[in-house]
């Protein structure tokens, strides 16, 4: 079906089978890969398929209870927590291991698929259903910096969009928690734009200035798009002018933006179309080879 909506082709793109698509919405081979292209990347601690394997003491001892642990293959920020002296950056809760643990087993018990947007290419088929521990990148200040969303296609970024004061509050109401952040959008030369391109929080203002790295950002952000050959949302951080890399986002959540927004974005992608053939592209041929290098031994398997 042809539609000019950006949300729409997201929804009929993600039933289309591609093996890059869906084995690089796993944050671990995502971060492996973006480490082979360029992108500096938060450390490694541990990667494990239940949460009461994950070694504490060790994040204790050696990362002085600084540390990011979230799960390898959800999306919307579930089961995500920064934590810094057992609190939570995101929801300003202290939390023990403890609580930790039956939270992210709550989760995994629990999960729906509103968190999976990969699950219809192989199947309902997902590559690990684990978490990834990681060291807390945080900025000069002491803060989670703020990200930058980029919009690219065909080898070049279209959009930006600056998130930050990201919250997680809980709603007594309805017994579930809610995510609040802040957005502004720009060009790829770092001009803010005066339209609102997201439902809610958007803060425009005209006296936006680059912050350090952008330049860098740019550049990498445009190989990896050129590598790809398919349009993503590529999300980074830019930490002291370091650009760190955060995930590929194929299947973003553009039912947050505007309508006007959805317009823009679906009509660029419209122009610029997925280079997705396995068979008859040398280009994807070539890098899945080099994503199944990366992918572990214990991933499910798909062809």
């Amino acid at each position: 079906m042809l539609t000019i909506n950006y949300w729409e082709q997201i929804l009929e793109n993600r039933k289309k089978i591609d093996y890059i698509k869906w084995i690089l919405c796993d944050k671990y081979v995502a971060k492996q890969f973006a480490n082979k292209i360029g992108f500096k990347t938060s450390k490694t601690i541990q990667l494990v398929k239940n949460p009461n394997h994950i070694n504490f003491n060790l994040l204790k001892t050696d990362f002085k209870n600084s540390y990011v642990i979230k799960p390898t293959d959800m999306c919307d920020s579930k089961g995500v927590f920064l934590m810094k002296n057992n609190f939570n950056l995101i929801t300003n809760i202290q939390i023990t291991q403890n609580e930790i643990i039956r939270e992210l087993e709550t989760i995994r018990s629990k999960v729906h698929q509103q968190y999976y947007m990969h699950e219809l290419m192989f199947d309902y088929k997902i590559p690990f259903k684990g978490f990834i521990v990681e060291e807390l990148i945080l900025d000069k200040n002491g803060n989670p910096p703020s990200d930058y969303k980029c919009y690219v296609f065909n080898g070049r970024v279209f959009l930006i969009a600056n998130t930050y004061n990201r919250t997680i509050t809980f709603n007594t109401k309805t017994n579930t928690f809610e995510q609040q952040f802040n957005s502004i959008w720009m060009t790829r030369s770092g001009i803010p734009l005066p339209f609102t391109m997201i439902k809610s929080n958007y803060k425009y203002s005209n006296k936006l200035e680059k912050p350090d790295g952008f330049n860098k950002m740019i550049t990498l952000v445009e190989k990896a798009s050129s590598i790809l050959e398919r349009h993503c949302r590529i999300d980074v951080y830019l930490v002291d002018g370091e650009v760190y890399f955060g995930e590929f986002t194929f299947f973003g959540g553009a039912f947050l933006h505007t309508k006007f927004a959805n317009t823009l974005l679906g009509f660029k992608w419209l122009l610029n179309q997925d280079n997705i053939n396995i068979n008859t592209n040398n280009n994807n041929q070539k890098l899945k080879k080099i994503l199944k290098k990366i992918v572990p031994s214990f991933y499910n398997k798909v062809e």
